[in-house]
């Protein structure tokens, strides 16, 4: 077994006796003399302080009111160490120094050891965990659909020329929602469609942290100006409306978090403490200072009943929910608490630093679950997802995913840049990652591909319109110049289609009139045996037959110099088929990178260009490899015929020579038939191969026309394509246009819904001043007053009506736009 450094030293550091016989630590001879010289005056039979008694290995084992000082195996984290080495309360000796940092450290090895009674002991085992890795279904989810934006606004209050870090990602945990921190305001993206849902104003200087609601129904935001004040916004997701402001800070809010039953908010930042805050009253109703750095991090648990809070000095604590007493310290990291996340069943709390450690906690004795490094430089940040999987990113580019049971699940590809924040989508099918450069990537969780990406600084509503109008221009011109190339390319395959016909017909016309041919020779070769019979009696019969079979052996060679001449063609194009396919595996992985880089960038038409053209060489590619194929194969099944008839000669070789036997056997008999018979064979076989001639030309037309009818047949597929494609593309900004033409309707709408709003209660203060003037005016006796008092209500009656005549009149304006809205949408 690998011990450690420290560990070694340790075990060398104890009494000679154990330094000599290199064993462990035990109670008897090693623990119980450090507890008799520096404890058990207070922990004893007789006076057990804290109900602790320290003097024998049973009691030490049973612990006291607090209950256990420590468990087997967890030396560093154990009360007993804490309190020897005043890291923890109450911190022992009282009123003395802290115990012998060689004692202590014996101490803790006897812990790591497993607790031995003797030298002969056994070590106490280490208790597992009485819960699941996997997470339970959380019961928290809303009846009904889960809430969503509804007719928000869409108008960026503050647009700038390029992205930053954002300080902040949150995603709902019932509906495909995001939510990103921005110039004073909030981006609710649809982790769907990546479409922009709404944006809530923050004004109260920059957002710092957000934080959904269980339910998914509110969203809180905390931020404010840095050095001079701070304070926390919660919102209702469907209206847009701000529900709860609570809490007050002389800086920047940097952690926040909303307790579930709407009652309390925790705050906190540079200031150092956790605050939490009444939303009812409105008033801090616990300050607590325990950390020893600026807040980073405060996330209440899904069950509402505690809070855990992280800060920059590495310090973890949870609290009680409702009264923010002391529930856990939880100190193990070393460097500034950089994320924590609860675990939907709320039993497990993971935690993530700059220390590269991420440490799982649970929550019944505040112990520690899983702890490793998965990021070389720091851990930055971590989420949750409700099956029970992880996600983690750190200082080395890289973003992780981990199973339930904390083994490695997946790695998505490295990152240019910090990944400073990832959440899962609230399906957890979707990784969203937040970059240090402000780009903010979608990512699907099964395959490790990105989807898309999400604007950080997104545009007006005027500039999106003014681009899409752009973009719709040009496209009539191209749509028309498509359709036009489709109309053309089908009349030219239906031309093709036509010629292809018309070229079967005069191929089958000449095959029947070549067997017709062909049956008048066999006729005329039977007459020919017939004569061949007759004249078997002249001198002249073995020259004949030797004639005959010279010919047929000739014939035979003839084809087969016509087979070996038919090979080099087939090697050539087999060359150049392979050439082909090779040529389109490059041109296919050029078209990728092309569309990769076209959709990162979207607005770059040079890179869009570039993807086009791509498809293009690869379907031209394509294209000449179908052609090249299909010449392969008509050279293959030429071959295979050339090979098939090469049985003819050998056969043509012994009918020759059986026609001249009988030829010889009647050749003086029928010398002039013979003749006869021959000129009209001669004439035949010359008809035969004429005809023969003209078929194969007939077949090669036939075959180019069908060639020409496949490029007519794949030129109408593309044309299709190029044509639907750009009907596609149309149909798509339009409505992005019919979208955002509303939206900015929209905008004027609320603009005008909240100018109605300042009026009315503009005109609800005047009333008042107009009552409360009448009643004093009807209790005057002085003349003089009553006619001043008197000329002031006039013209607070005047104020009333010019406001009443406005308020009309905007919330005219306001019904008008609201309902071009929604007939806008329609």
């Amino acid at each position: 077994m690998h011990l450690s450094a420290p560990k070694i030293y340790l075990l060398t550091l104890v009494c000679g006796c154990h330094a000599a016989l290199g064993a462990p630590p035990n109670f008897d001879d090693h623990i119980l003399p450090i507890f008799e010289q520096s404890c058990n005056n207070c922990h004893n039979p007789d006076k057990s302080k804290g109900d602790l008694d320290l003097s024998t290995y049973s009691a030490t084992l049973r612990g006291g009111s607090g209950g256990k000082i420590a468990e087997p195996g967890e030396g560093a984290a154990s009360k007993l160490y804490g309190v020897i080495t005043h890291t923890l309360e109450p911190k022992m000796p009282e009123n003395g120094d802290k115990m012998d940092k060689k004692q202590a450290d014996l101490i803790r090895a006897w812990i790591d050891g497993g607790m031995l009674e003797n030298k002969s002991g056994k070590p106490k085992k280490k208790k597992k965990n009485n819960f699941a890795l996997a997470a339970p279904t959380s019961t928290n989810k809303p009846d009904g659909p889960p809430p969503m934006p509804k007719h928000l606004l869409l108008e960026p209050l503050v647009t700038t020329t390029r992205a930053t870090a954002v300080n902040d990602l949150e995603a709902s945990p019932w509906a495909p929602l995001l939510a990103i921190t921005g110039q004073r305001q909030i981006l609710l993206y649809h982790t769907d469609t990546l479409e922009l849902e709404a944006i809530l104003p923050f004004d109260h200087g920059q957002p710092e942290v957000l934080s959904f609601h269980p339910s998914g129904k509110y969203l809180l935001a905390g931020g404010g100006i840095g050095g001079k004040s701070g304070t926390t916004i919660t919102w209702d997701i469907e209206s847009g409306t701000p529900v709860i402001r609570a809490g007050k800070d002389f800086d920047s809010v940097l952690a926040a978090s909303l307790r579930p039953d709407l009652g309390g908010v925790s705050l906190g930042g540079p200031g150092k403490r956790v605050k939490l805050w009444d939303t009812r009253s409105d008033e801090a109703l616990v300050s607590i200072k325990k950390h020893t750095d600026w807040i980073t991090k405060l996330a209440y648990s899904p069950d509402g009943v505690l809070l855990a809070s992280g800060g920059r000095g590495g310090g973890v604590y949870i609290w009680e929910a409702h009264t923010g007493n002391e529930f856990h310290n939880l100190r193990a990291h070393q460097a500034s608490i950089t994320d924590l996340v609860w675990r939907s069943d709320s039993n497990l709390l993971a935690t993530a630093s700059e220390d590269k450690q991420i440490i799982v906690w649970e929550m019944n004795h505040g112990k520690q679950v899983k702890k490793w490094a998965p990021h070389g430089g720091g851990v930055l940040s971590i989420d949750w997802a409700r099956n029970g999987n992880l996600v983690t990113s750190g200082r080395d580019k890289k973003v992780k995913l981990w199973k339930p049971d904390f083994n490695a699940l997946k790695e998505l590809p490295p990152f240019p840049s910090m990944v400073v924040d990832v959440v899962f989508s609230h399906d957890g099918k979707r990784l969203i990652c937040a970059e240090w450069s402000g780009t903010i990537s979608v990512w699907d969780v099964a395959s490790a591909k990105q989807l898309g990406t999400l604007a950080a600084n997104p545009p007006t509503i005027a500039d999106r319109i003014i681009s899409l109008q752009k973009s719709i221009t040009g496209l009539p011109a191209k749509t028309k110049q498509a359709e036009q190339a489709w109309n053309e390319a089908k009349q030219h395959l239906t031309k093709r289609q036509q010629a292809e016909q018309q070229a079967k017909a005069t191929a089958q016309q000449m095959k029947q009139k070549q067997q017709q041919v062909e049956k008048e020779r066999q006729q005329t070769d039977q007459q020919q045996k017939s004569l061949a019979q007759v004249g078997k009696q002249l001198q002249s019969e073995h020259e004949q037959k030797h004639q005959a079979a010279k010919k047929a052996r000739e014939a035979l060679q003839q084809h087969n110099q016509r087979i070996a001449a038919a090979r080099p063609p087939i090697q050539q194009t087999e060359a150049r088929l392979k050439q082909l396919q090779q040529q389109k595996q490059e041109r296919h992985k050029h078209e990728t990178n092309t569309r990769k880089q076209a959709e990162a960038e979207p607005e770059n038409q040079n890179l869009k260009l570039a993807h086009e053209k791509a498809v293009s060489d690869r379907q031209k590619t394509e294209q000449e490899l179908t052609k090249t194929q299909q010449s392969l194969d008509q050279q293959k099944h030429s071959l295979a015929q050339l090979e098939q008839q090469r049985k003819g000669p050998g056969n043509q070789q012994a009918i020759a020579d059986q026609q001249r036997r009988e030829v010889d056997a009647k050749w003086q008999a029928h010398h002039e038939q013979k003749k006869q018979l021959e000129q009209k064979f001669h004439q035949i076989n010359k008809s035969s191969g004429e005809l023969k001639q003209q078929l194969k030309a007939q077949e090669q037309k036939l075959k180019q026309t069908a060639e020409a009818k496949t490029k007519a047949e794949q030129l109408l597929k593309t044309t299709t394509g190029e044509k639907e494609q750009l009907q596609r593309q149309g149909a798509k900004l339009n409505q992005q246009l019919k979208r955002w033409r509303a939206a900015a309707i929209n905008t004027e709408a609320i603009q005008l819904e909240k100018e109605a709003k300042q009026l009315h209660q503009q005109q609800e203060r005047s009333i008042q001043s107009f009552t409360a003037l009448a009643d004093s005016i009807s209790k005057m006796k002085n003349p003089a007053d009553l006619q001043q008092k008197s000329r002031e209500l006039a013209k607070l009656r005047k104020e009333i009506d010019q406001l009443s005549a406005q308020l009309v009149q905007v919330s005219s304006q306001a019904k008008e736009r609201l309902a071009s809205y929604h007939a806008a949408l329609k």
